[in-house]
């Protein structure tokens, strides 16, 4: 074959080649991606809590949930848990099995994620919290000592800035407060266009619209930060790879410039990453002792 035929026909043949592996990967990416939460699926379901699972339907919202009823049958407070992104109910049964408390335990599904409806929800902060009061209104009875883990925790601290006559203090683990902080990569914009966010499964695919808005929900929520009126506690690994432990200073000062450090405590765990509520489980129970001393009578 004359080389400058040759030429072209290489060309196209490496083309074709390239293009099928491309294809492949591509293809098992999308696989790997569709699996992913099929794999974490069991460690989200409230079936782990050990309770029985129950569905609430109000103002608007499907919240699937679970109680756990304190041995005296006397609560003196409700602990309700918020899960991250993504995330279910069932990631709190480490707490559900071992926390001493007095306290009635509550975790749910947040809309989007589980069985909680509606599926497909507006990614912003303000609509979590309004289906978080729906469960309270419609599950608890006492007054509330909120958990939040990593995106939960701005839902719990957003509540506790709006309702402080149904919500007496917050615990944040893990959370992003700082809208500085948050900074997405450029493949969480490329599955945010309409025309590829199918690629990812419905967790995920919610999970990263979470993502992609909450900066501008934390500079929102920034201008409610003098509402503070109960206390609040962080916990976080200064290891934490997903969450910046600088969110930790960064309210601790807004509440400082705002005089309100009577109502601020933190813990710092050395080396310590972001799972801490499955992986450290005896420091969340330490930060709630605080928390609720914080908020006792004598405080």
């Amino acid at each position: 074959m004359n080389p400058v035929h040759a030429q072209p026909l290489i060309r196209r043949r490496g083309l074709k080649i390239f293009l099928g592996v491309g294809g492949i990967l591509f293809l098992f990416a999308v696989t790997a991606l569709h699996a992913f939460p099929g794999l974490f699926a069991k460690f989200d379901d409230p079936a782990r809590l050990g309770v029985t699972v129950q569905i609430l339907t109000t103002n608007g919202f499907t919240l699937r949930w679970a109680e756990k009823i304190a041995a005296s049958n006397q609560a003196g407070f409700d602990l309700v848990f918020v899960h991250g992104s993504p995330g279910g109910a069932g990631v709190w049964a480490t707490q559900f099995q071992t926390l001493a408390t007095n306290a009635d335990l509550f975790a749910y599904d947040r809309p989007g994620f589980g069985k909680s409806k509606p599926v497909l929800t507006q990614p912003h902060l303000q609509m979590q919290v309004d289906a978080l009061m729906a469960l309270l209104a419609g599950a608890t009875t006492n007054k509330v000592l909120l958990v939040g883990h990593s995106y939960g925790s701005p839902i719990a601290l957003l509540a506790t800035l709006e309702h402080p006559e149904k919500i007496r203090g917050a615990l944040l683990i893990g959370g992003d407060v700082d809208p500085a902080q948050e900074k997405p990569f450029w493949v969480q914009y490329f599955f945010g266009w309409r025309g590829t966010s199918w690629l990812l499964p419905r967790a995920l695919r919610q999970c990263n619209r979470e993502m992609l808005t909450v900066r501008a929900d934390l500079a929102a929520m920034q201008k409610q930060l003098p509402q503070l009126a109960v206390p609040v506690v962080m916990l976080h690994g200064d290891h934490d790879p997903l969450v910046p432990v600088e969110n930790v200073a960064w309210l601790e000062q807004q509440l400082g410039a705002l005089g309100k450090t009577n109502l601020f405590a933190k813990i710092i765990l050395p080396g310590v990453n972001h799972f801490i509520p499955w992986e450290h489980p005896a420091e969340v129970e330490r930060a709630l002792r605080q928390l609720d001393q914080m908020t006792s009578p004598r405080h």
